[in-house]
């Protein structure tokens, strides 16, 4: 506005609320207000008020304001361009991984990559709200900063994605949004910001009839007629204004006819430089004008003269500027349709050639009223890849729609906008807007042929894997690489892995002769790489090492990362236990802003340090991974994270963790069909610690025979107890569970190799081949020996059909184990530490535990309950039989119904169900 010197009336409540925002930003606690109303009511004004106060306080005013037609993040990268460009930002630990969303928000304003995506990740709106808090952090610390937002009724997609991201966080950033938009125009963005919980909607009302005395009052020359400029005003605090500036007398008949008046006034040649100003984007540009109307640049600096002094445009801040929009609106309706149009076109041409930031959205905007459709079509669709390779897919999808609502190249549209949809991970809608655009009979050719090659993309990435297929084929392009290497992950995905590695050889063959770019060539190299898990004429490795070198050498960093996790998690399975490829996938995919992968490798390293060092090491890396998966809102990784570490968590004794995230894990609608198979492991796993093998052994049988057979699931170490839990229970149909095994690619897992090794022990061990059962033995502990916690935990397994069956010595191995359990006072390691006893003393050698490490507690110990008491009591609580009880703990029936009586005796307790409530309202179990 440009009337700094205006009293504000009648907004004595929100002035009071905005105030007390910043006050208590200063206290630490941000938040977000949004000023809604109709233009001319006072928004701006009201921004202006917050900027002061924050200003008076000591706090950092960042502001920026959308346009018309201004692109995407635009209002804030006006805000953040100049702290961005004022020097390099630090490379600090939190700043790090959003330095590529940073670098597309402003580009060139910050040193580092912007790759574009190669496929789904994390929300770009979630990405970049976060870098913006950890860029406000490093600038402006924890003492808090105001980012004030105007007009954002003109606002993209991404940016109010952003703002509705933010605005549920910022009050710890401490961040204070001040924000303002238009509630008069239809837009479901606006509309969702306004009704976000966390956003304080202030709706700004016309003013009364007192307001509108006090807004005269305070002028000089008040009118005559109060009653008067209340009606014509209608209390719209812009229109009191613009009227009282008519001067004293009679109030002109209505605003429209004011702002007709203001343009007759204009001298000769003026009024076309204005008409032009109204209908080119932004501020009025004299260099622009000039090139648009064809008036020179005397003549156009001379018109803007005579506008400011007509009273429609202003200078503010240091730049020209409509007095409002309302009277930009004024002056665009008194322009006729075909002059307008004419106009339009006129700068179209102007603003492509100019191409500062924003004039290519505003050119296509131009040609498209000018009636040159094609143009405007061919702009927009520009422009909708140049904002997906930056993260802005909201926008980049705002501008196909208006692409294709011209009609002009449906193909090349709905292509696009379904490689849009298929980013967004909205593969169901991509596939939809595709087939429709086939069906209408517009799309022809090379672009029917790449339509449903995109199409094919959409339904992999949707996991559909037959009508993948159907697309592929109905490209009618067999022999291009990209056909080839679509039908290789679709083959793949589906679980037809010798048909995925013929197409996938073909497709590197393919794109080798030159049918395929090297992106192409690389994301076949990669496919076939997966193909080497279950095709033994096929090296991983070098196959992984040929697809990182191609991506390094032609800048292809997403591909790079992928392939580079690819290889760590190959190593991972065949033997380097401690991830050393991982942390170079890692790092490069952090610092290149690919959360969703650096995720991934935490989930692999993950279960490195759970084989390692066991499930507190695992649960370290997890829990945070599992915090920020949800925070990108990458529910399918977080499901599968939450399983693998809920079995963390059974391992380590943590049941109620354990359950909590089995719960979550199975709850993501989107978790793979291949991972939620797995829910029974974690219950499974929680039998094992507690030496539970039948149950164990139930729950596998449930879980993994149906990840097996999907012939392109990961080895995972977990597969392997199958084999050897259905071993060591009797009457499990070990052998045929051995040899559906065999030959699987599961086994090029090494911990995997191990278990069945054991497995194979003891079943020779039972069927009395003592020496060849101990043999089998001594193979299987070296797959498991770089695996220390894990080959502790399978041993268990193995030493108890030892000490049951009487094959080798495995007292020496007990022993061993137990003394590293016992070093841990966790509930995990107390349970392998007491299975460790109990074989022990089942194999003739029993183990003394001293008072300072003993298992009773204290209140238990006091009612003289023993350390084999305390474990029936253990057991009894979790619905056992004196018989389970009995197989569990190596004893007689008879013996465990004596340890029961004493137990019902000094607990004062008459029956079972009893002793199970003593022991829940009195947490005492060991």
């Amino acid at each position: 506005m440009s009337r700094p010197s205006s009293p504000v009336v009648g907004r004595d409540a929100e002035r009071d609320l905005l105030r007390g925002r910043v006050r208590a930003l200063t206290d630490g606690a941000g938040g977000a207000v949004l000023l809604s109303g109709e233009a001319g009511i006072g928004k701006s004004r009201l921004l202006g008020e917050v900027a002061e106060a924050a200003r008076a306080a000591g706090l950092p005013v960042l502001r920026g304001r959308a346009v018309p037609g201004g692109g995407a993040y635009r209002p804030l990268a006006e805000a953040l361009a100049p702290p961005l460009r004022a020097g390099p930002l630090p490379e600090t630990p939190r700043l790090r991984p959003f330095r590529t969303a940073l670098a597309r928000l402003v580009p060139g304003a910050v040193d580092g990559p912007a790759d574009p995506p190669a496929g789904p990740g994390a929300d770009p709106a979630v990405v970049l709200g976060e870098g913006v808090l950890a860029l406000l952090a490093e600038l402006h610390g924890d003492g808090g900063a105001v980012l004030v937002l105007d007009d954002l009724h003109w606002a993209d997609a991404d940016t109010l994605d952003l703002l509705h991201y933010l605005a549920g966080t910022v009050d710890a950033g401490p961040v204070l949004l001040a924000l303002a938009a238009r509630d008069d125009e239809d837009h479901r963005g606006v509309a969702a910001l306004a009704a976000h919980p966390d956003v304080a909607v202030l709706a700004l009302d016309r003013l009364d009839a007192d307001a509108v005395a006090a807004l005269a009052g305070a002028r000089a020359d008040p009118p005559r007629d109060l009653p008067e400029l209340l009606a014509r005003s209608e209390g719209l605090p812009f229109l009191v204004e613009e009227l009282l500036d008519a001067g004293p007398g009679a109030v002109p008949p209505s605003w429209a006819g004011l702002v007709a008046g203001r343009l007759g006034a204009l001298p000769d040649g003026a009024r076309r430089v204005v008409d032009a100003a109204a209908v080119a984007p932004g501020d009025p540009d004299h260099r622009l004008l000039a090139a648009a109307t064809g008036v020179d640049e005397a003549g156009v600096l001379a018109a803007l003269r005579a506008a400011v002094a007509a009273g429609l445009l202003a200078a503010v801040d240091g730049r020209l500027a409509w007095r409002h929009a309302l009277t930009r609106d004024a002056v665009l309706a008194a322009l006729l349709p075909p002059d307008r149009a004419a106009v339009a076109g006129r700068l179209a041409a102007a603003l492509e050639a100019r191409d500062s930031p924003g004039d290519r959205e505003a050119a296509a905007a131009g040609f498209a009223e000018a009636g040159d459709h094609r143009h405007a079509t061919t702009l927009l669709v520009d422009l909708a890849r140049r904002d997906a390779s930056r993260g802005a897919l909201g926008h980049a999808e705002e501008l196909l729609v208006r692409a294709g609502e011209l009609h002009a190249e449906p193909g090349r549209v709905a292509a696009e906008r379904v490689r849009v949809l298929g980013l967004r991970g909205r593969a169901a809608e991509a596939l939809a807007v595709g087939a429709a655009a086939l069906e209408s009979g517009e799309v022809v050719g090379d672009e029917h042929a790449e339509l449903c090659l995109r199409l094919a993309r959409a339904a992999v990435l949707g996991g559909r894997w037959a009508e993948a297929e159907q697309w592929i084929a109905r490209a009618g392009r067999p022999d291009d690489a990209r056909s080839l290497v679509l039908a290789a992950d679709t083959a793949f995905g589906a679980g037809d892995t010798a048909a995925a590695t013929v197409r996938a050889r073909a497709a590197v063959a393919a794109a080798e002769a030159g049918s395929g770019s090297d992106e192409t060539l690389v994301e076949a190299l990669l496919v076939l790489g997966r193909c080497a898990l279950t095709d033994d004429d096929l090296d991983g490795a070098a196959i992984g090492e040929r697809a990182a070198r191609i991506a390094g050498e032609h800048g292809l960093t997403p591909w790079r990362v992928e392939a580079l996790f690819a290889l760590g998690a190959r190593r991972l399975s065949t033997g380097d236990v401690h991830a050393t490829g991982l942390a170079q996938a890692r790092e490069l995919a952090e610092r290149h802003g690919m959360l969703a992968q650096a995720a991934q490798c935490d989930l692999l390293r993950s279960d490195a340090a759970l084989q390692l060092h066991g499930p507190r090491a695992a649960l370290a890396i997890a829990r945070p991974a599992i915090e920020r998966l949800g925070l990108l809102h990458l529910t399918s990784l977080q499901g599968m994270a939450e399983l693998f570490a809920g079995g963390a968590a059974a391992l380590a004794g943590e049941r109620a963790e354990a359950a909590a995230l089995q719960a979550a894990g199975l709850s993501r609608a989107d978790v793979s069909p291949e991972i939620a198979v797995l829910g029974p492991l974690v219950p499974a796993l929680a039998a094992l610690l507690a030496h539970d093998l039948p149950r164990c052994a139930e729950l596998l049988d449930r879980a993994v025979p149906a990840a097996l057979a999907h012939r392109s699931a990961a080895p995972l170490a977990f597969y392997g107890l199958w084999p050897l839990l259905l071993t060591a229970v009797d009457g499990r149909g070990d052998a045929e569970a051995r040899d559906q095994v065999r030959g699987h690619h599961m086994l090029m897992a090494r911990p995997n190799a191990g278990m069945l090794a054991y497995a194979d022990a003891i079943a020779a061990g039972r069927a009395g081949h003592g020496a060849e059962a101990t043999a089998l033995a001594a193979e299987a502990a070296g797959f498991l020996d770089a695996t220390p916690w894990w080959h502790r935990l399978v041993r268990t397994v193995v030493l108890d059909a030892a000490v049951r069956d009487g094959w080798g010595d495995p007292v020496p191995a007990l022993r061993a184990d137990l003394a590293v359990h016992a070093q841990d006072d966790d509930p995990g390691a107390r349970a392998l530490a007491r299975t460790c006893r109990d074989l022990l003393r089942a194999a003739g050698a029993p183990t003394r535990t001293s008072r300072a490490a003993d298992p009773v507690p204290p209140d238990l110990r006091r009612l003289g309950i023993s350390v084999r008491e305390a474990e029936v009591l253990r057991l009894v609580t979790e619905h056992l039989t004196n018989a389970d009880i009995a197989a569990r703990l190596h004893l007689s029936t008879r013996t465990v119904e004596s340890h029961v009586a004493r137990l019902l005796a000094k607990t004062g307790t008459t029956d079972r169900s009893g002793l199970r409530t003593w022991a829940r309202e009195a947490p005492l179990i060991p």
